[in-house]
């Protein structure tokens, strides 16, 4: 019965051994260890998609930097290019450019205009120092231009108009008629009574006016004549008879030579003017007569005129178109 027993005894110790050495290594081994085992290679998949945010995050703050989230650079990207295009940028960089050369243009104009406007009040005055302190004169032209006014007791100018081009303007001073001491109207000849003007502009404002320099000079004879002839005449003492022709006399005298005078003359009422040309005689005397056949009894008086012209072109008129000298008719005795 005993060695029965321990023989029971002996085959039941190994197994409640293994059992006691089963239970030790689970608390050591414990799942802990495996774990850790396994976080490594998880943990260095887990670096490398921060490495592939940051990639993408730099570009999205290159295209919008206000937005953090992934999905806003997509939306602000489109957003974005939607943007530029609906911006108008190209069409204000060439709409830029218009609005300054039209004020720039209108600028010019205006100091321009006040200039000139300043150089006619000039003429008109024969305030020669303003005309020099606005027009860089050469030496004979401001010589002329004296001459100019010393021979003429009145001046009446105008501006032609106002030219242009880029960064250059042209006008012109035209003198349109004078007086002379004679009381004679001279209308000037276009070879020096337009004064062609160059006109600099930079940075928005006139910067130099000069006269042409072929402005007062004559092909022919280098400086042109500039005194017109001088017009003596008195109204006839005597009146016109109808049918009869009345001579008109005049003396004219010019410092170079009278070229051309003539007698205009129309019955009061009429519109048009006829011309006979005056013939020279002694003493400088010019003689024309109105033919008779022009000199009716119903009219009243015959207006008339007298013009002349020296070589260059200078015209002196006694009397004008528009305020003629009259001659009274004398109408026939009755029967």
């Amino acid at each position: 019965m005993i060695s029965v027993g321990l023989l029971i005894f002996l085959a039941l110790w190994p197994l409640s051994n293994e059992t006691v050495t089963v239970v030790p290594p689970e608390t050591p081994s414990v799942s802990p260890p495996l774990m850790t085992t396994e976080s490594p290679p998880s943990t260095t998949p887990s670096p490398t998609p921060p490495k592939i945010e940051p990639a993408v995050s730099p570009a999205v703050t290159e295209k919008d930097r206000d937005t953090s989230k992934p999905i806003g650079p997509e939306k602000s990207s489109v957003s974005k290019k939607t943007t530029v295009k609906s911006k108008p940028e190209t069409h204000r960089v060439t709409v830029t450019p218009t609005p300054p050369s039209k004020t720039i243009g209108q600028l010019d104009l205006e100091e321009i205009h006040s200039l000139l406007n300043r150089l006619k009040t000039a003429y008109s005055e024969k305030d020669i120092l303003t005309i020099k302190q606005a027009i860089a004169l050469l030496g004979d032209q401001e010589a002329l231009l004296m001459k100019i006014f010393n021979s003429y007791k009145t001046v009446q100018s105008d501006i032609e108009a106002v030219k242009v081009m880029q960064n250059r303007v042209t006008s012109a001073i035209l003198i349109t008629s004078l007086e002379n001491e004679k009381g004679n109207v001279v209308i000037p000849a276009p070879s020096w009574g337009r004064q062609s003007l160059q006109i600099a502009v930079s940075d928005n404002h006139v910067n130099q006016v000069t006269l042409d320099p072929d402005d007062f000079k004559s092909s022919q004879k280098g400086l042109v004549d500039l005194i017109a002839p001088d017009i003596i005449h008195s109204l006839p003492s005597y009146t016109a008879k109808p049918g009869e022709p009345t001579v008109v006399s005049a003396t004219i005298t010019d410092d170079v030579k009278v070229v051309l005078a003539t007698l205009h003359f129309r019955a009061q009422g009429e519109q048009n003017y006829e011309s006979i040309r005056m013939s020279d005689g002694p003493d400088h005397t010019f003689t024309a007569p109105i033919p008779g056949s022009m000199i009716k009894a119903e009219s009243t008086s015959m207006e008339y005129y007298i013009g002349a012209k020296d070589a260059e072109g200078n015209l002196s008129l006694e009397g004008r178109p528009s305020a003629p000298l009259v001659i009274a008719v004398v109408p026939p005795p009755p029967e």
